[in-house]
């Protein structure tokens, strides 16, 4: 899969909980991790907490599962689910963050602190509760196995939740991991028309950067966005774009030029002709912004656990503040 790359920047396997309990029983009042697999900020307390078995499959899959519940925030009370009409939320901009009470056998509690805005209850939780899940009867982890196909949701008050019935099956022989490598750059040019004919001199703008690319950078690919009219929807050929502006008369429009490669210089003069169009172009372009970057790609791949050695070191802050 990496086969040819020269450039790799990073490599992190996702680690479970373990070390993180380590942490804990060392001392540590604050635990900074490396890559982790995301529930297991919640599963490593419960481990130092209550002692748990690292083959109790069951306990920890309701740990897992409770760290899968926080692990985006306020998403599981009403952040991300609310959409007006459909999916209504009071007072979202006062969302409260969820709290998680877990006890010695593995039952949850969800809710969230009195007098804050959001939602918590069967559909918030659920909703969360599916997210990122590829197969519910084996959601994999570090550090278990989680199956949530008999899982049970019920209201027990006022945005209170209690989840039960999560099940745990031995955890897999190997670890996620991603790996980072040098992908050349991303180049990103924009420019706003407004007032009458709008959408003609914005049509018209982005036309002459593709001909003019078309003799100078021949090969690259260049996206063209009108950010809010078509972007997220858009294409790279521009027929999406066409369609809209065919059939619309914006009173302002803001192009969005894009384009990434490994030669540095075709995206050099992509942003150079976008800025030229203040006099070079269509009447009336203003506000142009530019940005070249350095693009970072990833792939995942398995590691043999052989492979990883997740250790715990304590660190005496104070002592060492009283040291210098």
């Amino acid at each position: 899969m990496l086969a040819g790359r020269d450039a790799i920047v990073s490599a992190d396997a996702y680690i479970g909980a373990s070390a993180i309990a380590r942490a804990l029983d060392l001392g540590a009042d604050i635990v900074v991790t490396g890559r982790v697999a995301d529930p297991a900020l919640a599963l490593g307390p419960l481990l130092h907490v209550f002692g748990w078995a690292e083959d109790d499959w069951d306990r920890l899959a309701a740990g897992t599962l409770a760290g899968h519940l926080l692990e985006c925030g306020a998403q599981v009370s009403g952040g991300y689910f609310a959409d007006p009409g459909v999916k209504d939320v009071p007072d979202l901009a006062d969302v409260g963050f969820p709290i998680a009470e877990i006890d010695r056998d593995g039952g949850i509690v969800i809710s969230k602190p009195e007098g804050t805005g959001g939602r918590i209850d069967r559909f918030t939780v659920i909703e969360q509760m599916l997210y990122e899940i590829h197969d519910p009867a084996a959601y994999l982890t570090p550090d278990v196995v989680m199956d949530i196909t008999a899982a049970r949701v019920d209201e027990i008050g006022r945005d209170r939740v209690r989840v039960s019935g999560v099940r745990g099956k031995p955890r897999p022989d190997t670890l996620k991991a991603t790996v980072c490598f040098e992908a050349g750059w991303l180049a990103e040019a924009e420019i706003s028309y407004a007032g009458p004919n709008a959408a003609g001199r914005a049509r018209l703008a982005a036309d002459v950067v593709r001909q003019r690319l078309a003799r100078r950078a021949p090969g690259l690919g260049v996206r063209v966005d009108a950010i809010g009219i078509a972007s997220v929807f858009n294409d790279t050929a521009g027929a999406t774009l066409d369609a809209v502006f065919d059939g619309s008369a914006p009173p302002d429009v803001r192009l969005r030029f894009a384009a990434q490669s490994t030669d540095r210089a075709a995206l050099d003069l992509l942003l150079d002709e976008v800025e030229g169009l203040y006099c070079a172009g269509p009447a009336g372009g203003g506000g142009v912004r530019r940005h070249l970057t350095a693009r970072l790609s990833s792939a995942s791949c398995l590691v043999e656990r052989a492979h990883t050695r997740p250790a715990a070191r304590l660190f005496d802050v104070y002592a060492t503040e009283a040291a210098q």
